[in-house]
């Protein structure tokens, strides 16, 4: 591979050389390569531990989910085949019996359930799937012989930030010329809940009609809790409520509504207490406030913990596990509910799982950590008493030369302008005296940054493995820190957060060994959002880039699958005509910019539709300020395609690398 400081003057064809490179050491596509580990669950008879994450075929495309079995001796099976995706595999309280998602003769991402004996794991049978709908997840009953099935109808939408626009996406083909028609109406959208009888075949529904069923658990032996709205857009999944359906079946009853966003709802096993993740966040991204409900009562209360949760599991009928974020690192431990004392399990400057800090319980007190950190590939861990045992190393074998060029990521802490205290993390490369440095913003607002495997996005680690600082700021807004924290950009989008990331650029440029004079900003979603607002308001920034961005309120309202979501954060009104919408758009001040910027969008995203990046690439063209957009027409919110990967990499090395000197 070429050296850090050498890939800032490299051709475009050596650049693409570089990414493409880059990609096929981290995927290895055809290799059988887990590049990451998504779920976990371990047999309590056998010890076998089923997982499933992402692999790239040979052929490259999308990434298909696979499911693999780690024996206690270490040796790891695959089941079924790259043709389908197989996940969520969860094992029966009894061990007999493995469950899990599969796509397998039903098309692509339209999820049925696969049920297999626990000896003969590559033979699964399917259940008897749900007509014109998907099943999204699914959870035992301690009887072993019952499932809760939480399902979507075929043409629901996505989780808002997830890649795919469409549950189900593997639609009959249609004539080229046949129009997609709305209506404004929300057949087809709803979720459900329905319990499985694994012996009988028997499938009830738990609900009513106009009851949206986000998330459900059982509560006790034959009740259900769930998430549920009376709207079943995305929008509508912020405006969810607690409720219960009693064991005799039929609509949910109000238990409890909060006024915040809600996750992770899981009862304990006798039924009598019911957690919740309370907070500001998103769906694909919770991470929250530990709240104890009484069953009986109703009775809310929030135990001091310690941290920030977005794993809840119950080890027994007292006794919670959790895993969350304690900044600026990830841990997991069990909350005796009888005593509120707290046991920490598990507690690492790195973190586990994707997104969000992610771990299972095993046993009393062992936990199973889909462990990695920004200088560590995925790996899989136990941690007890004794310590920590790695039970799985995912690390290709020609990762070396990318991860020489990279220090590990430091944690960096500053302070707003206003004092507030804002943490974020710095990853420096290897052998570069002076290197760029690359703000690079997460999404949200309420996301985070983690000390993660390329922070949760291969672009982190091409950066800084091509010889650029990046600094992943966490400004207010973040999830992580608490409620208090999260809500400060409510009413105050591209506000202080703004000064904190800014305050953030001018703390490392004073305090550690980078080019100050020569600043970059990308970030997708709301990084975008902040990315192309930035450009509107300073000219440091040699150039920018900006991914799935939002760039006028407006027309975002009017065309996203969620404009409650907007009305929320920002508490403006599309209709007022000057105001927030207005005031607080980048497009409202484009002809401001002078600073080049990339602009890159999915064809298929519905949460930042394309347009936003249209409008604001447009305004810079008729602005004479240097920008190119760039469109993938298979992808949504997020780029997911092995090739769209490297040509995105590709485009953002390349755009940094041409106006580097630029000032």
């Amino acid at each position: 591979m070429p050296s850090p400081e050498s890939d800032l003057l490299t051709p475009a064809d050596a650049v693409e050389a570089q990414v493409r490179d880059y990609f096929e050491r981290l995927y290895r596509p055809g290799a059988a390569q887990f590049h990451g580990i998504v779920h976990v669950a371990a047999n309590p008879i056998s010890g076998i531990i089923a997982f499933s994450g992402p692999m790239i075929r040979a052929g490259g495309g999308f990434p298909v989910a696979r499911i693999g079995l780690l024996a206690p001796d270490g040796a790891v099976t695959l089941i079924g085949s790259d043709d389908a995706n197989d996940t969520q595999p969860q094992w029966s309280p009894d061990g007999r019996l493995l469950a899990f998602l599969s796509d397998r003769d039903h098309g692509a991402g339209n999820f049925q359930l696969m049920i297999a004996s626990a000896d003969t794991a590559d033979r699964p049978a399917a259940a008897a799937p749900i007509a014109g709908q998907a099943v999204e997840s699914f959870t035992w009953a301690t009887d072993s012989r019952r499932i809760l099935l939480e399902s979507a109808d075929a043409g629901a939408d996505a989780a808002g930030s997830a890649a795919t626009a469409r549950i189900g996406a593997g639609a009959a083909e249609r004539p080229s010329w046949m129009p997609t028609v709305e209506t404004g109406s929300h057949d087809g959208l709803w979720r459900h809940a329905h319990i499985l009888d694994t012996e009988s075949g028997a499938l009830a529904r738990v609900g009513a009609d106009g009851q949206n069923v986000w998330e459900a658990d059982w509560c006790g032996p034959d009740a259900v809790v769930a998430i549920v709205s009376a709207s079943p857009t995305e929008g509508g999944w912020y405006q969810t409520e607690i409720a219960i359906a009693p064991p005799a079946g039929g609509a949910f009853e109000r238990f409890a509504e909060v006024g915040v966003e809600l996750a992770g709802v899981t009862a304990s096993p006798d039924g009598n207490t019911i957690a919740v993740i309370e907070g500001r966040f998103h769906r694909t991204v919770q991470l929250g406030s530990l709240v104890l409900y009484d069953r009986a009562t109703g009775a809310a209360r929030e135990p001091d913990i310690g941290a920030q949760v977005s794993t809840l599991a119950w080890r027994d009928a007292n006794r919670l596990f959790f895993a969350g974020f304690a900044a600026p690192g990830s841990v997991a431990g069990t909350l005796d509910v009888a005593s509120g004392t707290t046991s920490i399990e598990w507690r690492a400057s790195g973190t586990g799982g994707r997104k969000v800090p992610y771990a299972i319980p095993e046993g009393r007190d062992a936990v199973l950590v889909p462990g990695h950190a920004f200088d560590r590939y995925p790996y899989l861990a136990r941690s007890n008493a004794a310590g920590e045992q790695v039970l799985l190393d995912l690390t290709p074998p020609d990762l070396a030369p990318i991860q020489a060029r990279m220090k590990p990521a430091e944690v960096v802490r500053w302070q707003g302008r206003d004092g507030l205290d804002i943490l974020g993390y710095l990853a420096m490369p290897e052998g570069v005296k002076r290197p760029p440095l690359v703000a690079f913003i997460h999404g949200g607002p309420s996301h985070l940054f983690r000390d993660s495997w390329s922070f949760d996005n291969p672009l982190a680690a091409l950066l800084v493995s091509s010889g650029y600082a990046v600094l992943f700021p966490n400004p207010r807004g973040s999830s992580g820190r608490g409620l208090d924290f999260a809500s400060r950009v409510i009413g105050d989008m591209a506000g202080e957060d703004v000064h904190d990331i800014l305050a953030g650029i001018d703390y490392v440029i004073a305090n550690h060994p980078v080019d100050g004079s020569r600043l970059f900003v990308t970030g997708g979603s709301y990084g975008g959002f902040m990315t192309t607002w930035l450009v509107g308001q300073t000219g440091r920034f040699q150039a920018a880039c900006a991914i799935a961005p939002l760039t006028d309120m407006r027309s975002q309202y009017f065309t996203a699958h969620h404009p409650e979501f907007l009305s929320l954060y920002s508490e403006g009104d599309p209709y007022d005509v000057g105001g927030t919408f207005d005031q607080r758009s980048p497009l409202a001040h484009a002809n401001k910019v002078t600073t080049p910027t990339l602009l890159i969008a999915g064809e298929m995203d519905k949460t930042t539709p394309p347009a936003q990046a249209v409008q604001f690439h447009h305004a810079l063209v008729l602005a004479d300020v240097p920008t190119e957009l760039v469109l993938y027409p298979e992808e949504g919110h997020a780029a997911a395609r092995f090739e769209a990967q490297i040509d995105q990499g590709t485009r953002v090395l390349s755009w940094f690398a041409r106006w580097r000197d630029r000032n």
